[in-house]
């Protein structure tokens, strides 16, 4: 009988034994709790793997004189919106100091073959904007040349006394529209598509105005300034292809074939500096 109550004794101190030992008795003991990523995580963990491009646009050759377009429609309607100023033709705007060519778009892409889309960063994701605007204030588009990120709306507006209309067409991504644009007014358009292609506008009450929008899925891209710069800020390092475009030269990259862009490589905290880039007059 003695035997058998140390017996049980025994087993049941083992066993009590074994609970203790399964069990967390200290802080220490426990396992490190996995924690879950965070939007600033992620942006932290980026820090340092996004770089920055500049350069200048130039003229090749002697800088064009400004020329001036022939008004030939509601005459007097749209000198009095200039104020006597004479209303210039834009194709070629170049700072005489410089050479500077204004209205060139510069953006980057991806490889040739490559189908992710570019990364992103952090700060970058959310459109800063929801709108963009183009005017058509005084006989002409104002800007010239627009720039829409996907997501955004691009907003026509019609500040003149004049009524003017908005024929754009953009290809297969953006097939385009007419509508009519009384004076006062605004019209949204919703929707446009990243696309290779420039969309094309004009009015057709006044065949002198012209302009031109480019679509982007992404926020790497600039259009140059009076003196012919530009910088885009925050791209991702790699490798990628650099696309220069303006309405009187077309493609200014030198590549064998002009659609797959310029290879560049971006690195990490640094600024790629791509000095001046010529632009030629097409014949």
């Amino acid at each position: 009988m003695r035997i058998l109550l140390s017996l049980l004794l025994a087993a049941a101190v083992s066993a009590s034994t074994l609970l203790v030992g399964c069990s967390y008795t200290a802080a220490e003991d426990k396992p490190a709790a996995v924690e879950k990523p965070t939007a600033a995580k992620a942006a932290a963990a980026a820090e340092g793997n996004w770089g920055s491009i500049k350069g200048q646009i130039v003229f090749a050759g002697d800088v064009p004189d400004p020329k001036e377009l022939n008004i030939t429609k509601d005459v007097k309607e749209c000198k009095d919106s200039l104020k006597g100023a004479p209303l210039l033709d834009e194709e070629w705007v170049v700072n005489k100091k410089n050479k500077g060519v204004r209205w060139v778009y510069v953006w980057i892409a991806q490889p040739p073959g490559v189908k992710a889309k570019l990364p992103i960063h952090p700060d970058l994701v959310k459109l800063k904007e929801d709108k963009v605007v183009m005017d058509q204030p005084c006989c002409h588009f104002e800007p010239r040349c627009l720039a829409v990120r996907e997501g955004q709306i691009w907003v026509a507006k019609n500040s003149s006394a004049l009524a003017h209309n908005v024929h754009w067409e953009g290809g297969e991504d953006n097939p385009g529209d007419n509508p009519s644009l009384p004076a006062g007014k605004e019209i949204e358009f919703k929707d446009l598509k990243a696309s290779l292609s420039v969309i094309t506008v004009n009015c057709g009450s006044h065949p002198w105005m012209k302009s031109w929008v480019r679509v982007f899925d992404h926020p790497y891209y600039a259009i140059t300034d009076a003196d012919g710069k530009f910088e885009i800020k925050d791209a991702p390092a790699g490798n990628f292809r650099l696309y220069t475009w303006h309405e009187g030269a077309g493609w200014l990259h030198k590549a064998e074939k002009l659609k797959q862009g310029e290879p560049i490589t971006i690195k990490a905290g640094e600024t790629l500096d791509l000095g001046k880039i010529e632009a030629k007059k097409t014949d």
